[in-house]
């Protein structure tokens, strides 16, 4: 549901069922700031001793609640659903053309590819839906579901049943079953996972939309290096960025692959490894699959106009030239499968590198060392991006904590 702004106020209107998701309030009229402080604040002198402040300097900053560094697919998400919400949101990041994590994200909003069981998966899909109702379906997203099987059928079938003892919604389809859902591929398993309920989107056009989306509600999008962030003596956060020094009542780490440095300077380990995939796009001459396909040799969905959406895994130890070949023999394999005899025609490729924390589970909590410091720093975030912001909403206005870190 769009908004409509003029002279500070906010205008929303809740929809019935929908109170606890994403960007959803029960008041029409915008809040004061959390700490109920005035709209403006003098941050006075502060001797600024850290590399890149030499000197003294007098900052008047807009008046802040929280701080959102990052503004990748989560964070963009989180600093909307906070603005929605009444509270006073500063978003900062490196570049803010976004060209990070996101930018090389595949876009699948799933909860079969993670291999994870949590409440935060389970209720992504949801959490997503009520996201793009509130934005009058501006997300754009396809919800025709995926299809996912392995090599051997009975690993598809052990999928399958942690799928479902976890409680995710997912349907065993066979051959034929298939062939009704996917009639443009020829070489099919003889069984596969069905999850009806998933979908994709594009990642860049969910960034920008919800940045947009945040700051017609208010957000101040900041384009700076942040070279650390500290709790001052009154207890608030800190930020220390190229572009000046912010104060607020919380900090939320959601710069992905650099949340663990930050985390460090208040004394906090966080323990996450960068995991490079590769991401693909081409084009064919006839109709390919209709939803998203993960096997063992190709993961891809529909782009736009006759154009596909790849993805693969990739381990950096291959050698430089490795994603070429690995994105050569998965269109080979795609050929194969689907019957094409024409050449599909590789249009870009690139490698991201996502955060991966090496505990297998999402790092969504506040730091104990300074509960200050909120982490959302989490595989896969365009997923679990609404699910977080949601739960880091009612942790900021006392409705629900969110667990230590």
């Amino acid at each position: 549901m769009m908004l409509q702004r003029a002279e500070g106020e906010m205008v929303t209107a809740s929809m019935p069922g929908t109170a606890n998701r994403p960007g959803i309030r029960s008041t029409s009229t915008r809040q004061p700031g959390i700490d109920g402080s005035a709209s403006r604040c003098r941050v006075g002198e502060v001797r600024q001793q850290r590399r890149g402040f030499p000197r003294r300097r007098d900052l008047e900053q807009t008046a802040t609640d929280v701080i959102v560094i990052g503004s990748g697919a989560t964070g963009a998400t989180i600093a909307y659903v906070l603005a929605h919400n009444g509270i006073r949101v500063t978003c900062i990041d490196l570049d803010a053309r976004g060209a990070g994590v996101t930018a090389s994200a595949f876009g699948w909003i799933c909860t079969t590819h993670n291999r994870i069981g949590s409440e935060l998966h389970r209720e992504a899909i949801a959490d997503f839906r009520a996201l793009d109702a509130n934005l009058g379906g501006a997300l754009s997203i396809s919800w025709a579901g995926s299809l996912t099987w392995f090599q051997a059928p009975e690993h598809t079938e052990s999928y399958l049943r942690r799928q479902q003892g976890l409680g995710l919604p997912t349907e065993a389809v066979d051959a034929e079953d298939f062939g009704r859902l996917e009639p443009s591929l020829r070489r099919r398993p003889e069984i596969a996972a069905y999850a009806p309920q998933e979908g994709a989107v594009a990642p860049g056009r969910m960034r920008r939309t919800l940045l947009a989306a945040a700051r017609d509600n208010g957000v101040r999008l900041v384009e700076a290096p942040v070279s650390e962030i500290a709790v001052g003596i009154d207890g608030r956060a800190q930020v220390f960025s190229d572009a000046g020094v912010f104060n607020a009542r919380y900090v939320v780490l959601a710069n992905e692959l650099g949340a663990p440095r930050l985390a460090a300077q208040v004394g906090t380990v966080l323990e996450v490894e960068s995991s490079p995939a590769i991401r693909y796009t081409f084009r064919a001459t006839a109709p390919l699959s209709r939803r998203v396909l993960s096997g063992p040799d190709y993961e891809i969905r529909p782009w736009h106009r006759g154009t596909y959406l790849g993805a693969a895994d990739y381990v950096t130890s291959e050698g430089p030239h490795r994603p070429v070949i690995r994105v050569h023999r998965a269109l080979d394999a795609i050929r194969r499968d689907f019957g094409v005899r024409n050449p599909l025609q590789l249009l870009d490729f690139r490698v991201g590198y996502r955060p991966m924390p090496t505990a297998g589970r999402p790092y969504l909590g506040a730091l104990r060392t300074a509960p200050q410091v909120l982490v959302a720093c989490m595989h896969a975030g365009i997923t679990l991006a609404p699910a977080a912001a949601r739960r880091v909403l009612h942790h900021i206005t006392g409705t629900a904590e969110l667990a230590s870190i």
